[in-house]
């Protein structure tokens, strides 16, 4: 008998030991996932803050209606298309078939793409980084994700003859951007170059014709 309350004390004891190093392993768990989470969201508060707003493109509100717009109406193509195809195909004709697949073909598939080319270069928001003097410009992506771009103004090219939608080119990738609708129009001019000195030379002049 006492061997057998000996074993259930021991057994007991051990019981709560363990119960206790649980609850301090759980206490230090949380405790570090809290640290690591507040240090995660306090750099990118601290990073964020840094961060100055000097652009914000007027249309972003309306392209990205229209992008919600398309990728649905996409998704409700692609579910309907095998139902329209069943029930145009019970009719039997041919070229009713053809005709409802080239439709809902095209609003499935072609008007997203042409969608995303026209405003795949629409810059929504440029953000400036006073330390390090960079840029961040922001676009959206097919599925709607922004996408950054940093930059500074060495990096941008300027063409001659803008494309279609296309004021610079930044790291190679072109953007559209308007003047108008920058906080500040000294901003537009450093990122444009327009604060750089001109050239004036009409070109260089042919050693041989110096000659003569």
């Amino acid at each position: 008998m006492l061997r057998v309350f000996s074993k259930s004390i021991i057994l007991q004891d051990q019981c709560r030991l363990s119960q206790k190093l649980i609850r301090e392993l759980d206490v230090i768990k949380c405790v570090t996932i809290q640290n690591c989470l507040s240090r995660h969201f306090a750099s990118k508060v601290q990073e964020d803050a840094k961060l100055e707003r000097i652009y914000y493109g007027t249309l972003t509100p309306q392209i990205r209606a229209v992008k919600v717009f398309s990728l649905c109406s996409s998704i409700a193509g692609l579910i309907a298309q095998p139902i329209i195809i069943k029930e145009a195909s019970t009719i039997g004709s041919t070229s009713l078939l053809v005709a409802l697949c080239s439709v809902v073909g095209f609003f499935t598939f072609v008007t997203p793409i042409l969608l995303h080319i026209i405003t795949k270069k629409y810059v929504t928001e440029i953000h400036y980084d006073a330390d390090k003097s960079l840029y961040k410009a922001t676009t959206y992506s097919f599925f709607l994700l922004p996408k950054k771009v940093d930059f500074t103004p060495d990096d941008v090219v300027v063409p001659d003859i803008p494309g279609m939608f296309t004021t610079m080119f930044a790291k190679g990738k072109p953007l559209f951007i308007e003047a108008r609708h920058f906080n500040d129009p000294l901003d537009y001019a450093k990122i444009m170059g327009y604060d750089k000195p001109l050239d004036f030379k009409l070109g260089e002049i042919d050693d041989s014709e110096t000659k003569k």
